[in-house]
Formats: C-alpha cells, sequence, structure tokens
C-alpha cells in the first residue's frame, strides 16, 4: 500500500465509524493535519506510527489500533501515486503528473480536487483492463475538456472501445443495495444506513421480493426508520422465507416469478462512486399500506 492508499484507507475507517455513531465522530480533516504534524508525512514515518499515536491524533482506540497495523504495511506500486501532495504543491504539477498518482478511492485529496476543478466534474478518466488509470488517453480527454471541447462517453484507444469516467467514479465498485431503501447502498457488514442493522443472512429471493413490493408493485411503503425495523423484525426471524412473505405480496409475488422467467430479477447491486448510485426516493407517487 501507498502513502495515498493508507490515508484514504484511514478516511473510509473513519467515515464508517461516523456513520455508526451519533456522538465521538472523528473529524478526518483534523485528524490528517495532527498526523502531518507530528511527522507522519510519508509512508516511512507512517510504518513508525503506535496506535498511541493516533490516537493522540483523534482516534478512538480500537480505531487507532488496527490502522496503525494498516500503517505498518510495506509499500507497493498499486498506481495511486506513492507521496502526497500539498494543497500549494498540487498546482505545479501537469496534467500528466496528476492522473499518474490519482487514486479513485481517495477523492478528496488534493490531487482528485484539482482533477475535479480541471474537468469541471466532467468526464475524461479511461482506465485499462487491469483497473488502472490509462494516463495517456485521459491526458487527452483532459485537455480536450480544458480547450473548450463537450465531454465524451466512450474513448477508443488503439480502436478498442472504453468507457468514460468522472473523478470518483470507480472502475467495477460495487455494493449491495439495500431492499427497503432502493437506491441507497448497504455499508460494511451489509449494514441498513437507516437503521444500522445487517441484511447478512437473509436470502436473496428474500431481498428482491421485498424490492420488487417497495419499487415496483407498490404493495409495501417504508415511511420511518421504525417501519424499517418491523420489515427487518420479520425477515430476520428463523421462519421466515420468500414462500412466508408471497401472500403478503401477492403483486410482487407474481412479478418475482414472471422476472425470474425471463432472467430479469433485479441484482440489487449499486455502482459505488457514480451519480447512479445516489439516493432517489421512491415513495412519492402513491400511499401503499406499510406492512
Amino acid at each position: 500500500m501507498s502513502y495515498d492508499s493508507k490515508i484514504a484507507t484511514a478516511r473510509d475507517t473513519i467515515e464508517q465509524h461516523n456513520s455508526n455513531v451519533t456522538d465521538n465522530k472523528v473529524d478526518f480533516d483534523q485528524f490528517v493535519e495532527k498526523l502531518r504534524n507530528m511527522g507522519g508525512s510519508s509512508d516511512e514515518a507512517l510504518k513508525a506510527v503506535s496506535w498511541e499515536d493516533l490516537q493522540d491524533c483523534g482516534l478512538p482506540k480500537i480505531m487507532a489500533r488496527r490502522l496503525s497495523y494498516v500503517f505498518r504495511q510495506d509499500s507497493k506500486d498499486d498506481g495511486g501515486g506513492s507521496a502526497y501532495i500539498s494543497s500549494k504543491k498540487v498546482h505545479s504539477l501537469s496534467n500528466e503528473e496528476l492522473l499518474k498518482r490519482y487514486n479513485p478511492k481517495d477523492i478528496k485529496n488534493p490531487v482528485g480536487k484539482r482533477l475535479k476543478d480541471l474537468s469541471d466534474g466532467k468526464a475524461f478518466i479511461v482506465f485499462n483492463d487491469d483497473g488502472r488509470v490509462n494516463v495517456e488517453a485521459s491526458v487527452k480527454l483532459l485537455d480536450d475538456l480544458m480547450d473548450g471541447l463537450d465531454e465524451v462517453e466512450t474513448a477508443f484507444v488503439s480502436g478498442r472501445p472504453y468507457p468514460v469516467y468522472k473523478v470518483g467514479d470507480r472502475l467495477d465498485a460495487y455494493a449491495d443495495e439495500n431492499p427497503l431503501y432502493p437506491g441507497r447502498p448497504l455499508r460494511s457488514g451489509e449494514a441498513c444506513d437507516q437503521t444500522g442493522r445487517s441484511w447478512s443472512g437473509v436470502a436473496t429471493d428474500v431481498r428482491q421480493l421485498l424490492y420488487i413490493a417497495i419499487k415496483q408493485t407498490r404493495e409495501l411503503e417504508v415511511r420511518t426508520v421504525a417501519d424499517a425495523g418491523d420489515v427487518m423484525d420479520k425477515v430476520m426471524s428463523q421462519d421466515c422465507t420468500v414462500d412466508t412473505l408471497r401472500s403478503r405480496y401477492p403483486k410482487a409475488s407474481k412479478l418475482l416469478d414472471e422476472l425470474a422467467k425471463v432472467n430479469r430479477l433485479p441484482n440489487l447491486k449499486i455502482k459505488l462512486g457514480s451519480s447512479s448510485s445516489k439516493s432517489n426516493d421512491p415513495f412519492n407517487s402513491s400511499k401503499p399500506k406499510i406492512w
């Protein structure tokens, strides 16, 4: 892991922690500032950081222990840049140098912010088959944007078409979709970001039936977190199967079978880091019953 990758892991860990607590949230920017002021501004320095040091930077004890282990890992060239670039220095880098340091997992660092600013939030990044940024193709598209040309959806590299991504879009990064909140991804451990409860162990066909009942047949509505909790109480019970739910949602049950016959069942996956993964409220157009 490079320095940037380790800092990105710290960001992900802190954001996950903050999403699951109401108090004792950690300010990531303040944490990084304290870490660098302490001397943790290079990969070699991170290897010497103890969990007590991280706790002094504002992390809870268990998180500090976990990240101290991550920080001690040896660095490898992962294509995301090997050294942190300051907000001042990033303006002196060429577009090629920026893209060589671009890390899709950490778009809030100075490099990610600079590229988003230069591209005006438009698509220009091309990935190779191995998931690394195709720097040459991406530079050309970024230069085109800066010259006033429109963004494109497809780039041709050696005659082969490739999709074009915006800063923050991640190649083949998907999360499970929340059956009760279509459009919202489940977090680590398949946890719902609304109830904090995990969907782990709930069968796929049960999730699909609930999703269809909410999204398509409108036989089920979740108006409050308490409503979602009531549904999860039932689906987490030992005797709950898709067959025990069919009578509650007969329209969804029939549609589930119809979609299965033509291989069109919802896959309950959401692409991360793109506008398509943003939440949409699917519950405005009707007044179905609450379970």
